[in-house]
């Protein structure tokens, strides 16, 4: 059986709060309520609550709040960053867009038109291919907008209607092929570039399942792996043939995905309490890590070395869990301990063989603030300590360098 490693999280100095347990640290720059979507791309993070849009161009070390998207806007649903032009979903009043990260909006809007009352104004998700970025409707199916030049919105596909499943939850695209979680009868829906509508496939490979909808989904590279309300399904090509992963999970209110390398996390709700797993192979199997109590998770994304998470009681964020066997299954650093630090710095690292290794300490200039530690290691499990008397309060990186790969950790210093 492999042993699970638990990295703490470490925060960024903007806006730090009291962690829900040991693992997670809230963005205190935005509200302690309800954060309905998150998404990041390279160093940029946004998240959308109930009328603004907060986003962070540096790795969630500062943050700034949007104007409304719209007068009377209650739930931002769904967010997406593309060209430097930031997309904002909600709830009954459609899309909106901002060339300057929300400091004003533009209705986007044109051509999205006709769905029963209007649910094509209820977006769910977004999601690009090539040239064309998909809306996900509560009720309307999927639509398409090319986004180069002028275009409108049109719908994209007639097969949701028919099969009762224009309620849209997510949408993927892996190798080429988007995949919509949509329904609630245990149906696949999966579409390639020039395809004249989606493949619909059923979890069971064949008969409908009542009840049994599709919440998440990603591919890893290999395979599909979908999050559904009553486990985890498996497909190489995100059609029939699928199978459920080998870990049972209870049926579940609502479960996200995100991946991050080889690892793959699920966040699914039971009983209005937010429960965390991984897994190493694929989705095959999962191991639990923690369970917050009385808290409902919207969306998972990962950031650099974290995970965040959009839950009921705020934004989070920790650091990856790691799994490993009798000697370290990858190279991994992370402070050991609570941010902020005040006298000391701790970091934990695991060597996944003997080797060479240098760890250099910056500022958020980049410069160096602190004498490196260098030498040569085993494999295993290593503790440094970092004196931090001498520095200034603020924000710091930690940098650890082996022969073939590196990893950081930014840590907080107070006085």
């Amino acid at each position: 059986m492999r042993a699970l490693v638990l990295l703490f999280a470490f925060g960024l100095c903007a806006g730090l709060a009291a962690p829900a347990s040991a693992q997670w640290i809230r963005v205190g720059a935005l509200p302690a309520r309800d954060v309905f979507s998150v998404r990041t791309r390279v160093d940029t993070i946004v998240a959308g609550v109930d009328t603004a849009v907060f986003v962070s161009t540096n790795a969630g070390a500062t943050w700034q709040r949007s104007a409304k998207p719209v007068a009377g806007v209650s739930v931002i649903t769904a967010v997406f960053l593309l060209n430097h032009r930031l997309y904002a979903g909600t709830f009954g009043q459609g899309a909106f867009v901002s060339d300057n990260l929300g400091a004003t909006w533009q209705a986007f809007n044109q051509g999205l038109v006709g769905g029963a009352f209007d649910s094509q104004l209820d977006i769910t998700d977004f999601e690009v291919r090539g040239d064309s970025l998909f809306a996900g409707t509560a009720g309307a199916g999927v639509w398409v907008r090319r986004i180069s030049g002028l275009d409108t919105w049109h719908t994209f596909g007639d097969v949701f209607d028919p099969n009762q499943a224009a309620n849209l939850a997510d949408l993927a695209v892996g190798n080429g092929r988007l995949f919509a979680c949509a329904g609630v009868n245990g149906q696949a829906f999966d579409r390639d570039p020039g395809a004249l509508d989606w493949t619909v496939s059923t979890f069971r490979n064949g008969p409908l399942v009542p009840g049994l909808f599709a919440q998440s989904a990603l591919f890893t590279g290999t395979r599909w792996v979908v999050g559904t309300n009553s486990g985890v399904f498996l497909s190489p090509t995100g059609q029939d043939a699928w199978t459920p992963s080998n870990t049972l999970f209870p049926v579940a209110k609502n479960s996200f995905l995100a991946a991050h390398g080889h690892a793959l996390f699920i966040g699914f709700d039971v009983d209005n309490n937010f429960s965390l797993s991984m897994s190493l192979n694929d989705g095959t199997t999962w191991t639990p890590i923690e369970t917050v109590n009385n808290v409902f998770d919207y969306q998972l994304a990962v950031q650099g070395d974290f995970l965040y998470a959009a839950r009921s009681d705020g934004l989070w964020f920790r650091s990856e869990t790691v799994s490993v066997g009798d000697e370290p299954h990858e190279l991994s650093f992370a402070l050991a301990g609570r941010q902020p630090v005040r006298e000391s710095a701790r970091f934990h690292f695991e060597l996944p063989r003997a080797d060479a290794v240098s760890i250099e300490f910056f500022d958020v200039q980049g410069r160096r603030a602190a004498a490196g530690i260098e030498g040569v290691m085993a494999a295993g499990a290593h503790d440094v300590s970092l004196d931090t008397r001498r520095l200034a309060p603020g924000m710091y990186l930690a940098r650890l360098t082996t022969q073939d790969a590196s990893r950081t950790a930014r840590f907080a210093c107070v006085h």
